[in-house]
């Protein structure tokens, strides 16, 4: 008996990939896809790829919570908590996709405003599977984390276990258009991208900044996973992401400067694969990443350097911002949620060429 799920913001890249791999997820059934956009028109009308594959038409939100068990929303932020809101008061289990379950009611109020359904975020966890895996377990709503702050975490987040991001790390995020929607801007058109790389929202200004930190100080404070307990550390990180004519794909290279010494490319790998031992959807290599080796894949590719001459780490991290950073990671952190294994659903190789 499969269960029934509904896509909510069905018509945005997100919900196209949250179709894509809840119509072959072989515990959900396919229920219905909300779009205010394109309301009583076919899934085809929206997604040309998806003619004769999905038989189904647009639905309001209304109709898609009472035709499902689950929901995941790929709406955005502040419009989505009250969504959550209708659907847990109708009983339902909920993936969001947006910001609004990352953070606590404090953070999210310096970074968003207030937050319009407080009362919920008792019941929200923070879904990177491969930091909140224990946690993950039995969730009612499940905050899947954005594309930007997964590629910095999983970058970063061995060097925080072991006590080595050092003062202040920097990250610079290299991204694709597709991150920033479906919705019509001036600097997204062809003529203005093409040929173009353009840097915004840096010098601290980022609101994946606040994701990155606590997901950094929960791990220095706990390990992996929660497995210690402690305060969590304050960490602050210099975040600066890059947008650069390309559809989907993220870079993440992150550097820091570690107060010790004695570590090589070797003894770092080592740290790096003994950290995600049995994440299936992280792959440790001695390569550098490419962005298009995980176009259209659910997992990230992470490496790892040491630079003699300056003492500073460099670590890489790439995915794909609507895979790994966005509908792959919300079906992977479902299946977590309900102990399913972690890949149902989910592509692991990318397309090349």
């Amino acid at each position: 008996m499969t269960l029934p799920a509904a896509v909510l913001g069905a018509s945005g890249y997100g919900g196209a990939g949250l179709i894509e791999r809840l119509r072959r997820h072989p515990e959900l059934t396919l229920a219905a896809v909300a779009s205010r956009q394109y309301l009583g028109q076919s899934v085809a009308a929206a997604w040309p790829h998806l003619a004769g594959l999905v038989d189904l038409r647009f639905v309001d939100t209304d109709d898609a919570i009472a035709a499902a068990e689950v929901l995941f929303c790929a709406t955005p932020h502040a419009a989505t908590a009250p969504l959550v809101a209708a659907a847990r008061a109708a009983g339902r289990q909920v993936v969001d996709l947006s910001a609004d379950f990352r953070l606590d009611a404090e953070t999210y109020a310096a970074w968003y405003g207030d937050h319009p359904h407080p009362e919920l975020l008792p019941d929200a966890v923070y879904g990177l599977p491969e930091l909140h895996r224990s946690e993950l377990a039995g969730a009612a709503i499940v905050a899947s984390p954005g594309c930007n702050a997964t590629a910095a975490t999983l970058a970063l987040a061995p060097l925080a276990a072991a006590g080595d991001l050092g003062p202040l790390p920097v990250v610079t995020i290299v991204t694709g258009v597709s991150g920033a929607g479906r919705a019509l801007d001036l600097g997204l058109h062809h003529a203005e991208l093409d040929g173009n790389a353009r840097a915004y929202k840096v010098a601290g200004t980022h609101r994946h900044t606040a994701e990155v930190e606590g997901n950094l100080g929960r791990v220095a404070a706990q390990g992996k996973d929660g497995r210690t307990r402690g305060p969590r550390e304050p960490v602050k990180l210099a975040f600066n992401p890059v947008l650069v004519p390309m559809a989907r794909g993220i870079l993440a290279t992150a550097v820091a400067r570690p107060e010790r010494g004695g570590l090589s490319d070797a003894r770092l790998l080592d740290l790096y694969r003994d950290f995600y031992a049995g994440d299936a959807l992280v792959h440790v290599q001695a390569e550098l990443p490419q962005t298009k080796a995980v176009a259209g894949a659910d997992r990230a590719l992470v490496t790892v350097r040491y630079d003699d001459r300056s003492g500073a780490v460099v670590a890489l991290a790439a995915i794909d911002n609507l895979g790994k950073g966005a509908a792959g990671q919300a079906v992977q952190g479902f299946n977590v949620a309900r102990g399913l294994p972690e890949t149902l659903g989910l592509r692991l190789e990318g397309h090349w060429p």
